[in-house]
């Protein structure tokens, strides 16, 4: 009899907890709002420089629990390398030939780790595909979380030539764009 119970209780239990955890926990995809921040800066042997672009599509796979950050187990953001502009068409022209835009249009990260403490800031490992090489980097990030919505800024540098990418050089090699870049990005993500 006592058995019986114990089965019985142990069913009622696995049932109710499998009950809870969907409620608690439901897996969301979140999609990349219009009008996303993604700026690239610079140095050159004349002045510093950047390029920025408000123009990315991208997603975020979450598992979403109440009242705390989201577990995101997939994302991935896609822009154009020619729609990244520094207001200078010598500059661009420039910039697009060192990225293979004409064979390699698009940049693109996906995210394959993400660990972020209770104040919602931490570090993103993923992988860049960036002028036909891809290479692993990791930003810095912070998330705010509110309900369907996910907001995503972060930061990262690295070297040009760690993605075979030659730094740029201007009038006959004169004015020379430096090895160091960093990336910056500014993101809003909205459940479907």
């Amino acid at each position: 009899m006592m058995s019986r119970f114990i089965y019985v209780f142990c069913a009622l239990l696995a049932a109710w907890l499998m009950q809870s955890t969907a409620l608690w926990a439901q897996e969301k995809r979140f999609v990349l709002q219009a009008r996303p921040q993604f700026k690239v800066l610079g140095t050159s042997t004349l002045h510093d420089w950047h390029m920025e672009t408000s123009v990315a599509e991208g997603f975020l796979e979450c598992l979403a629990n109440e009242g705390e950050y989201p577990t995101i187990k997939e994302a991935r953001v896609t822009l154009k390398a020619k729609d990244l502009k520094s207001g200078k068409k010598g500059m661009d022209r420039n910039a697009y030939k060192a990225l293979y835009a004409e064979k390699y249009p698009i940049i693109e990260f996906r995210l394959q780790n993400l660990s972020i403490d209770e104040t919602g800031r931490g570090k993103a490992l993923g992988t860049l595909f960036l002028a036909g090489t891809s290479r692993e980097v990791s930003f810095t990030v912070e998330l705010q979380y509110t309900e369907g919505i996910v907001e995503v800024t972060g930061r990262t540098a690295f070297r040009l030539t760690d993605f075979n990418i030659e730094p740029p050089t201007a009038l006959m090699g004169t004015i020379k764009t430096g090895d160091d870049v960093t990336i910056e990005f500014n993101t809003t993500f909205k459940t479907l």
